[in-house]
């Protein structure tokens, strides 16, 4: 007879294993994937929140940071006593720590003895090497910590531009889609006038090789397509696929501020404040390694125990200690000291430089997709217009086509006309976006531009 108690025990068992395992199972669904599936949905804040977690400049930034906070620590280690403990022992003639040991010339007994002791070190008063030490290398913690804002700013700056990129190629996936089938659909129309004897095949070969053309621009459209996937996928710092659904986002052209506050905004960059940072860093560093020069007092104490291994040797063993203090002076270093200072000095030089360097591309940058986003917003107005006359001139030449009034001729320029307009509209319209972005990041925003710091975490607007 088959017992049912070890059989519900062990079904409990597999349950309750199950119910520990669906929080687990629900916290890996919301975590940041490692690789995306094909045709995943793929929003402008999920492809941020990836970036910000996964993209190296972001860790490396942040590994650099916890060095630079390390080396902070090791700086002020100066201010702490310095303890070392120290065991030694030795046999034969030779005695532990002897003064003079030459050759033999001082002749002793052979004896086995060991010390044991520990002695401290503690720096008093080196007139400001120290401190200006430690206060360099918190600067230089200060700004490794905006060089962790400035990575983040950039990877977001870098997937925003990439995300729109890829809206754009998407756009004109879309476009040459629509041209395809709508030439298609006027082929078959001349086609089956043709055949009827209505059209001239004339018309129907122009026909095919606008057709042809318009199949030509959607393989390389989809292809450039592929390849913005690819770029998404390398500035989010993951490995994805070539085919997402990408959130559509508005496009709105608003007034910008000043040019001028856009230039003063951008002495609040990450890469601007790390910038002085590394200057005040290299400014105390030059006077620490000045005040090498200077005498260092310091105190010093030790205390131990000696002890021999032949009792029957008349030689005093027993515990002892020590304390004094030292005054330390360099007087000639091999001119190391000298060195270091213009070590110091020119490292100095340089991040005033790179400083300067730094908000001259800023500014530049600004002017420059400020002007973007002035002409790009005009053509965008004019792209519109531009789209709406070639439709109405294409409705035309088709009606007047079917009348018998118009060639085929004009239908196929007026499809191309309102082709190029479409595709400059869209490129103008993502082209602003792109500018948009990159104005927002050069003007020392936090990454995120106005379009994406609206978005909601559920893709909402």
């Amino acid at each position: 007879m088959v017992s049912i108690r070890p059989l519900t025990i062990m079904l409990a068992f597999v349950l309750m294993l199950n119910t520990m395992a669906i929080p687990a199972q629900a916290q890996d669904e919301t975590a940041t994937p490692d690789i995306l599936l094909p045709g995943a949905f793929l929003g402008l804040r999920q492809a941020l929140d990836i970036a910000l977690q996964k993209h190296p400049i972001v860790q490396e930034a942040s590994a650099t940071m916890k060095a630079a906070s390390a080396r902070t620590e090791q700086s002020k280690s100066l201010y702490y006593p310095q303890v070392y403990a120290n065991v030694d022992s030795s046999a034969g003639a030779g005695r532990i720590n002897p003064r003079f040991l030459i050759g033999g010339a001082l002749l002793q007994p052979n004896l086995s003895a060991y010390t044991a002791g520990v002695i401290a070190n503690q720096r008093l008063y080196d007139f400001g090497f120290t401190r200006n030490l430690v206060e360099s290398s918190k600067m230089a913690e200060r700004a490794q910590e905006q060089a962790v804002q400035a990575g983040r700013a950039i990877v977001a700056f870098n997937v925003q531009r990439s995300y729109y990129t890829s809206l754009k190629r998407k756009r004109l996936v879309d476009i040459a889609e629509q041209t395809v089938r709508e030439r298609g659909v006027i082929k078959s129309q001349i086609e089956a006038l043709h055949r009827q004897q209505l059209k001239s095949k004339l018309d129907l070969d122009l026909v095919q090789v606008e057709l042809t053309n318009a199949q030509s621009l959607l393989v390389k459209a989809k292809n450039d397509l592929k390849a913005g996937y690819t770029d998404l996928n390398r500035v989010m710092g993951i490995v994805g696929s070539t085919d997402y659904v990408l959130e559509e986002l508005p496009i709105e052209v608003r007034p910008q501020r000043t040019l001028e506050t856009l230039i003063t905004e951008t002495l609040g960059h990450p890469e601007v404040r790390r910038a002085r940072e590394l200057i005040g860093a290299a400014e105390a560093r030059v006077r620490a390694m000045k005040r090498q020069h200077l005498p260092t007092i310091s105190a010093l104490a030790s205390g131990g125990n000696y002890q021999t291994f032949d009792s029957s040797q008349n030689v005093p063993t027993g515990g002892w200690w020590a304390a004094a203090a030292m005054v330390s002076m360099p007087l000639f270093t091999g001119f190391m000291i000298e060195n270091q200072v213009r070590e110091a000095a020119a490292q100095q030089s340089a991040a005033q430089a790179g400083s300067l360097d730094i908000e001259q591309a800023l500014t530049q940058q600004v002017t420059t997709s400020y002007l973007d986003t002035v002409t790009l917003a005009q053509q965008i107005k004019l792209g519109e217009e531009q789209v709406k006359t070639s439709q109405e001139a294409l409705q035309l030449a088709k009606q007047r086509y079917r009348l018998g009034l118009g060639s085929v001729v004009e239908v196929t320029q007026a499809e191309v006309a309102v082709t190029l307009a479409q595709t400059r509209l869209a490129e103008a319209q993502y082209d602003y976006k792109i500018a948009e972005v990159t104005l927002a990041y050069a003007a020392g925003m936090t990454g995120l531009s106005e379009t994406a710091a609206r978005i909601e975490p559920n893709g909402g607007h």
